[in-house]
């Protein structure tokens, strides 16, 4: 019996384009001077700790494993760069906010399912710090508040699609596989999942991939999706 539903945020309860929220999140990161505190390869830089957050083994959260990585390349101090990075995502990132929007049957299934007693976990790729994943929250029209558990990069030690992330979120959470509805719009980060024993609905209006890669996940758009958690039963 399901009693959890694991829910992607970017593209799927975040209304947006991919492609158009990572180029305006880069402009913004660009303008806001971060990459000249990181010096001559900055752009470079953080572009490689990105990627070894996304390809981090477990060794570290992916925090520090991030902050290693930019320390390596740039020998900045780190101490100027966080608090930089801090006043970024509280001020400069809202104007990212512009490129996505709300979708109100998201919206409606996320307290469809809370009222009807399934535990909600936010499983985003944790590539941010927690005030700007509670931030895109907030675009989607919801609140921190409306999940148990959300995955950020200080309590995260893995990314999607590696199954160690999955493992993590649902030790963390006292849950099995079986236990879960994975809800994303991706097919290979979001349903690879499946193979761990989730059970999977892939959310078509801003999909990655082919979705004839998943055909034992159900599919739809978010009016679909919401129709699907209105025939779920009660836990």
């Amino acid at each position: 019996m399901i009693k959890a539903v694991f829910f992607d945020l970017d593209g799927t309860l975040l209304s947006l384009d991919m492609e158009d929220f990572v180029r305006v999140y880069h402009t913004q990161i660009e303008k806001s001077g971060f990459y000249k505190i990181l010096g001559t390869n900055g752009g470079k830089a953080f572009s490689s700790a990105v990627y070894a957050m996304l390809t981090n083994n477990g060794r570290a959260l992916n925090k520090d494993v991030f902050f290693e990585t930019l320390y390596s390349l740039t020998k900045a101090d780190l101490a100027e760069v966080k608090n930089h990075m801090d006043n970024f995502y509280a001020n400069e990132f809202d104007i990212v906010k512009y490129c996505v929007s709300p979708n109100s049957d998201a919206i409606a299934a996320v307290a469809l399912l809370k009222s009807n007693g399934y535990r909600l976990i936010l499983a985003t790729n944790p590539l941010f710090p927690p005030a700007a994943t509670y931030k895109r929250i907030e675009w989607a029209g919801l609140s921190p508040d409306d999940f148990e558990y959300i995955s950020h990069y200080e309590n995260s030690r893995y990314c999607k699609p590696n199954p160690e992330y999955f493992k993590e979120a649902l030790y963390a959470n006292g849950l099995s596989a079986e236990e879960c509805l994975f809800v994303g719009n991706d097919v290979r980060d979001d349903m690879c999942c499946i193979k761990l024993g989730f059970k999977g609905f892939l959310v078509t209006n801003h999909i990655i991939g082919d979705a004839r890669e998943v055909p034992q996940c159900a599919k739809g758009d978010y009016s679909a999706f919401l129709s699907f958690a209105e025939n779920l039963p009660r836990v």
